[in-house]
């Protein structure tokens, strides 16, 4: 049940334009076709530009590709150890200083009844003790 709009030649409820359909003209044809041409060049060209830029993102991702180790000296004596791989965080740790053991200044010493400092008795405190060279080779 189509329903004509009167001014616009259209005709409102039908179920498409099937019955309006018109064979191709030779003039379409001949634009398709010359259209078809014009993409197909264009479109060997925009093959072989994607096969440069895919060689070129290859080359790029074979140059990030790296391996890297940081060392930090961190305040109390230790090092942080971080593995990178391809710029991503592999494993971190830390590496605790060789203690040493030193006498602790601000404890007093204890004396002995005569009056002399007992030092083998004295408080003692380890401190870090480093080998820069050792550490960073």
């Amino acid at each position: 049940m189509a329903v004509k709009i009167e001014g616009f030649g259209l005709a409102a409820g039908a179920a498409g334009s099937r019955a309006n359909k018109e064979a191709p003209t030779e003039d379409f044809q001949q634009m398709f076709t010359s259209l078809l041409a014009q993409r197909k060049g264009s479109l060997q060209e925009t093959l072989e530009a994607m096969e440069e830029r895919r060689e070129e993102i290859k080359q790029l991702k074979v140059q990030r590709e790296f391996s890297e180790t940081v060392k930090r000296i961190l305040p109390d004596g230790s090092i942080r150890i971080s593995v990178y791989e391809n710029g991503h965080l592999e494993s971190c740790y830390r590496l605790l200083p060789k203690l040493r053991p030193v006498i602790d200044e601000s404890k007093p010493i204890p004396k002995a009844p005569d009056g002399t400092e007992l030092i083998g008795q004295a408080k003692v405190k380890f401190v870090p003790r480093r080998n820069l060279w050792e550490d960073l080779l």
